[in-house]
């Protein structure tokens, strides 16, 4: 399940700005299935404060209070997808049994068509159960054959050759140019974007582990600062824009070209990045450690 997600948030080439915020999503979605404003509010709350968890987190103590406070907040409603959606991708290994539960009951609510057959798929590869997953991506096949974005974030669970996926993401990519459609299958723009620098801090490690060190400093200053989305959006995935961002300066102490180095220098201290981190570091000295453990 948790790839699933994770493919399923792709990736901004050009440069524009979003305009479908994961408070939007939830607050859109949650009100048209009739749950009450006190728990949407409260999901909205919840959201922003487990959203490192997945990649960043492993203190198990701070894992079981989210997982707590998740499963309260679920108890007032169960159509809640978006809580059973949190629990099933983020801490499916800790909810043992119950993990078939909360995926029945996000295929029962999520308000997206496709994510039922998706879920399902994924259970039954996860299970090995490769005939049933075929039979679901057959079906996806047959009844998405007029949404080939669909179709082609399918064929993704198929590929696992590093290059061949790259190139499917691309493809991807291409199909969500436009925000009607990336909101049509529910990507919220801080999922997007997280993904969109989880794809390139993938691209960029890939030139770095061939040596193409300056091309990897490039693709970040070229391809991830250039993008233009809002302060909302940024700070939502902020670890990942300091993980991606502290990266990039070390790969840059390696380029032999001095003066290559100190341009890219200049270049990364003039990014927003760059500056949330001097920010937050007059708060907090010890921010940086706090992004980077």
């Amino acid at each position: 399940m948790k790839k699933f997600f994770l493919i399923l948030a792709v990736f901004l080439m050009n440069i524009k700005i979003y305009g479908f915020t994961q408070k939007e999503k939830i607050q859109s979605t949650l009100s048209k299935i009739g749950i009450k404003q006190e728990i949407i509010d409260e999901t909205i709350k919840l959201n922003y404060e487990i959203r490192d968890t997945q990649y960043f987190e492993d203190d198990e103590k701070i894992i079981s209070q989210r997982i707590e406070k998740l499963k309260k907040l679920f108890g007032k409603d169960e159509r809640n997808y978006i809580i059973s959606q949190d629990l099933i991708t983020i801490f499916g290994e800790k909810l043992g049994e119950n993990y078939k539960h909360y995926l029945n009951l996000f295929i029962k609510y999520t308000p997206y068509e496709y994510e039922k057959i998706f879920s399902k798929m994924i259970y039954s590869l996860d299970n090995g159960e490769v005939s049933n997953f075929q039979n679901y991506m057959n079906q996806i096949s047959k009844t998405y054959k007029n949404t080939p974005v669909i179709i082609e974030l399918a064929k993704l669970f198929t590929i696992n050759n590093f290059e061949e996926k790259q190139i499917q993401t691309e493809k991807v990519l291409n199909l969500l140019k436009e925000e009607k459609d990336r909101e049509k299958i529910g990507v919220s723009d801080e999922e997007y974007h997280f993904m969109r620098l989880t794809y390139f801090l993938n691209k960029i490690r890939n030139y770095y582990d061939n040596g193409e060190i300056e091309k990897a400093v490039s693709e970040y200053l070229k391809n991830v600062n250039t993008t233009k989305v809002s302060d909302e959006v940024k700070n939502y995935n902020l670890r990942a824009e300091v993980i991606l961002y502290f990266n990039v300066v070390l790969m840059n102490e390696q380029i032999s070209d001095e003066l290559k180095k100190a341009v890219n220098i200049s270049s990364l201290e003039d990014t927003w990045v760059a500056s949330k981190i001097k920010e937050e570091t007059e708060k907090d000295s010890k921010f940086l450690d706090k992004m980077l453990q």
